[in-house]
């Protein structure tokens, strides 16, 4: 009897301490300071001034414009990559959507849309028309602007986007594993700000090629989302609550448009992409497949992406304003993860 009772209380002890560690990994972060993330992450970016708000952004290069959209939590950091395998011939302008990664606060007051934001600032730029690539929330700021300045817009590229509203999260997570599940359950209730383990559990739920999750991403994600006002929602945040709304963007969208998909996505499963490339119905479609990969294309599989972009571009684009390039992994994308197609409404 003693026996079994030494045993039960040993087990008990050993759930409460394993129990104590998990939530102790998901607890809140501790704040950081805007000079301090501005002093980890704030190299090469520049600042601009737009309707009253600081503005952290990146133009570099020459050639047609290509204006790079990120998503939530994110910064336009998360494009880095994708920007050197891009390679010369472009001009690509990125910026941290206020409140999010280096960008200043946005007042109670502000009332700009996201869309009617992105025009000042390329007014601000001095820029014509552009592309757009966004993706996830950022390609809901790429379709609205699209739509309601269809004179700057020459194309669209839309990667893993909401084609409806409101999102599914509860379902997303509901098919996530159970271990992810468990932690990102946990982090949404007790960790405001994220922890570092909420932040690296929140990018493996969303990565299929883990080794791209890196302590080095994983830091960048908990200082940018810890600072003051980093989560604020203004009117400029990319969320779409009103489904016919949706439906009136997408279908005023006449730029040619690109969807590059990653279809191991829990919150867009393959079903949304059909939905998004049936709601264009006011322009031609190219859809390209990323089989192995998850809801971030541009941060998960940057080379693809980008090569999937310089095709699309090269078609719609008149060829003496875009650089020649080699089909340096074209041949990974058609034997390993895209499949194409393309739908004219």
């Amino acid at each position: 009897m003693r026996v079994r009772w030494l045993v039960a209380a040993s087990a008990a002890g050993v759930a409460l301490l394993v129990s104590a560690q998990f939530f102790s990994a998901r607890r809140s972060a501790p704040p950081i300071s805007f000079a301090e993330v501005e002093a980890l992450y704030g190299e090469g970016s520049s600042r601009i001034e737009v309707a009253g708000v600081e503005v952290n952004y990146r133009d570099e290069g020459s050639g047609p414009v290509l204006v790079l959209l990120h998503g939530s939590f994110g910064s336009l950091r998360m494009f880095d990559e994708m920007v050197r395998a891009l390679g010369e011939g472009y001009r690509t302008i990125r910026y941290d959507q206020p409140p999010s990664g280096l960008s200043g606060p946005v007042s109670p007051e502000f009332t700009l849309t996201s869309e009617a934001f992105l025009s000042e600032f390329l007014d601000r730029l001095g820029v014509g028309p552009v592309a757009l690539l966004g993706t996830s929330s950022g390609g809901i700021i790429a379709y609205r602007f699209a739509a309601t300045y269809p004179e700057r817009v020459r194309a669209v590229i839309l990667s893993n986007i909401p084609p409806s509203a409101p999102v599914d999260n509860e379902g997303a997570r509901a098919r996530l594993p159970l271990k992810l599940r468990w932690s990102m359950g946990a982090c949404v209730r007790y960790a405001r700000p994220f922890s570092r383990t909420c932040w690296r559990d929140f990018l493996n739920s969303y990565f299929e090629r883990r080794q791209r999750v890196t302590d080095a991403l994983v830091g960048e994600y908990y200082d940018l989302n810890r600072r003051p006002g980093a989560s604020e929602f203004t009117s400029m945040t990319a969320i779409m609550r009103d489904d016919g709304e949706v439906r009136r963007f997408l279908g005023a969208v006449e730029a040619p448009t690109q969807l590059i998909w990653g279809m191991l996505d829990p919150v867009l499963p393959p079903p949304t992409l059909e939905l998004l490339a049936a709601r264009l119905s006011s322009t031609s479609v190219r859809v390209d497949r990323l089989d192995d990969v998850n809801h971030y294309p541009p941060l998960e599989a940057p080379e693809e992406v980008a090569e999937l972009t310089r095709q699309f571009l090269g078609a719609v684009i008149p060829a003496g304003e875009l650089p020649v390039h080699s089909n340096r992994i074209s041949s990974r994308i058609s034997s390993a993860s895209a499949n194409s197609f393309h739908a004219t409404h």
